[in-house]
């Protein structure tokens, strides 16, 4: 956006060293530290972390691609339960650039970031936008236009592909190359095959038995255990006790009062079901008094590639934890799997019913002479899963085609199942929309 075009009413251009760019009037420009300029949302009554933006500018000769995946490793392994949910072509400045999306737990807050990343000239860029999940619907629209706007006065060559070998100065190298997208692109895309088996999900939680769980929904209302219940549920006392949520003489802790608190003042609740290659598993999640009980079976990374941070989740068995409302898209993108994957449309859109099953079974194989896309797919595990909101017509199918990326599903009259795919970022802006900016920004009960 040049200055002579009209700026969005309470934006303001900025310019600092080599960076031109616009942002609300009432952002504050902050101390930067080891940054190039920092913005940040102004201070308000609690209000208790504030929505920034730092760019951050860097002498760099290798290639995008480089900068990419270096940003992709080093930020994994930096932030606390960070999740990436997606790693897309993106454009600064007339530059080709990548934009990342991903979320990470810090100080209680669950926060989203989305980050730009672009190199030439022999220098990178780096652009990075962090909200708080109440804020990010409003935070990331403007980041848009704050990356449209700018303006980077390096200029030069886009470094090319470089050496494999680890710059020690900064411990980049060039990654391995996605070859069918490389040429599909026209330039070297880097692989991002390898990403889905690295994340994972995680919780705290105990484990429990589903007869313990049907037992837990029924005393609901209660705060402990009287002592011929003692005797009667002797699987429920051992798996109560074992897991920290009551003392044995039969008093709810309160973790499980936390739990139970979401139950005796429900708002709604959340039911995810998921399969692949015959085993089924589930995610319960019931929201109330501005917390989150969720009982958690075998998520996708567990049932796909073995991912079990905590152990494995046998069936029959659920792990039970308590998290903040605002941690709930992230919670539940963890669960299904969702990352990123360069997503490309193919031939095929639509499968009969049987057929699809048998793929998500893993019993199925890619069509006569189908396309190069087609063939990725089919080449991939297949976790099928679904979501509904319950008090809410909100029901949404998805497959999770791990590296060849998500694709929406729907039955048809016919009896046929349509598969479209669907960037993981528009799979994760229908969770933060769905869910409800209200209820994510209320407040956890004292």
């Amino acid at each position: 956006m040049s200055s002579t075009e009209a700026l969005p009413e309470g934006w303001s251009e900025r310019e600092i060293e080599s960076v031109r760019l616009i942002a609300p009037e009432a952002w504050e420009t902050l101390e930067p530290g080891d940054a190039t300029f920092v913005l940040a949302h102004p201070e308000a009554e609690g209000m208790a972390f504030r929505s920034n933006v730092v760019v951050r500018e860097s002498e760099f000769a290798g290639s995008l691609a480089a900068f990419a995946a270096y940003s992709l490793a080093s930020t994994r392994a930096v932030f606390n339960n960070c999740h990436f949910i997606s790693h897309d072509l993106a454009e600064i400045d007339g530059t080709e650039a990548r934009r990342q999306r991903f979320t990470y737990d810090a100080d209680g807050f669950n926060l989203i970031v989305e980050r730009f990343l672009v190199a030439r000239g022999g220098y990178a860029l780096e652009i990075t936008t962090t909200s708080p999940v109440h804020l990010a619907a409003e935070v990331l629209e403007g980041n848009s236009l704050i990356a449209g706007s700018i303006r980077w006065a390096r200029t030069g060559a886009v470094p090319g592909p470089g050496t494999r070998d680890v710059d020690t100065s900064t411990g980049e190298r060039e990654p391995r190359h996605d070859e069918w997208l490389s040429e599909l692109a026209g330039h070297p895309v880097e692989d991002l095959s390898k990403l889905p088996a690295s994340q994972s999900f995680d919780t705290e939680g105990p484990l429990l038995s589903d007869s313990t769980i049907a037992f837990l929904i029924t005393q609901f209302d209660r705060h402990g255990l009287g002592r011929f219940e003692l005797m009667a549920h002797p699987q429920v006392v051992e798996e109560f006790v074992a897991g920290g949520l009551m003392e044995p003489g039969g008093a709810f802790t309160p973790t499980l009062e936390l739990m139970l608190d979401a139950l005796r003042d429900r708002d709604f609740s959340v039911k995810l079901t998921g399969r692949h290659h015959g085993t089924d598993t589930r995610l319960q999640i019931h929201v109330g008094a501005g917390r989150a009980f969720v009982l958690a079976g075998a998520p996708a990374a567990e049932i796909v590639h073995g991912k079990a941070p905590r152990g494995a989740t046998p069936e029959g068995k659920v792990r039970a934890d308590v998290v903040p409302v605002e941690g709930l898209p992230a919670l539940i993108a963890a669960w299904a799997g969702l990352g990123p994957a360069w997503t490309v449309a193919g031939d095929l859109d639509t499968l009969t019913h049987a057929d699809y099953e048998r793929g998500v079974d893993g019993q199925l194989t890619a069509p006569a002479g189908c396309d190069a896309a087609t063939a990725r797919l089919f080449a991939q595990p297949w976790f099928a899963w679904n979501m509904e909101i319950e008090k809410t017509p909100f029901a949404r199918s998805w497959l999770n085609a791990d590296a060849a990326g998500h694709y929406a599903v729907g039955a048809q009259d016919e009896g046929t199942v349509a598969i479209q795919p669907v960037p993981a970022l528009q799979v994760w802006d229908v969770l933060l929309q769905e869910l409800g900016a209200a209820t994510l920004a209320r407040p956890a009960a004292k």
